[in-house]
């Protein structure tokens, strides 16, 4: 097995994977996240040997949330729409995606990148370094969320 190559992707590519995997329960047309066509927006996909898009990121800039707790920072971007496909799990894409996203983003001029995490993928974010701050709270429709930061 060749290594999972992660690789800039326009925001349509990253749809299928949000419906599918982080929305299922909402319209296909919900899936274009305000500031997706922003020029300074990052999108990255994972391809997997058939050359499809099997895992996906996206970076906005976006100052940190009142209710992490912590003052927002001119250098603060936003990692959001992170998805793997659940039968590419476990080979690295994730962890390969995080690792190229926040490399993108601190070259676009990021010094912390924060994510608002499912509370069932804060520790894969632990495990790359992010920190929580603030409560848990609650994305109707979604569920339960943590704000996690990193400093890039």
């Amino acid at each position: 097995m060749n290594p999972p190559r992660i690789q800039p992707i326009a925001a349509q590519q990253t749809h299928a994977l949000r419906h599918r995997v982080l929305r299922p329960h909402q319209s296909r047309t919900d899936m274009a996240y305000p500031g997706d066509d922003d020029p300074a927006t990052i999108h990255l996909g994972a391809i997997d040997e058939e050359y499809s898009v099997v895992g996906i990121v996206s970076l906005y800039t976006a100052p940190l949330p009142a209710n992490a707790g912590l003052p927002a920072g001119p250098g603060d971007w936003r990692l959001r729409g992170m998805a793997v496909d659940p039968a590419s799990r476990g080979k690295g894409y994730g962890k390969l995606l995080v690792a190229n996203g926040l490399a993108a983003a601190k070259a676009a001029g990021a010094t912390r990148v924060w994510c608002n995490a499912r509370t069932s993928a804060a520790g894969f974010y632990q495990r790359q370094g992010f920190t929580t701050a603030g409560q848990p709270f609650d994305l109707p429709g979604i569920g339960e969320h943590y704000v996690m930061w990193i400093a890039v």
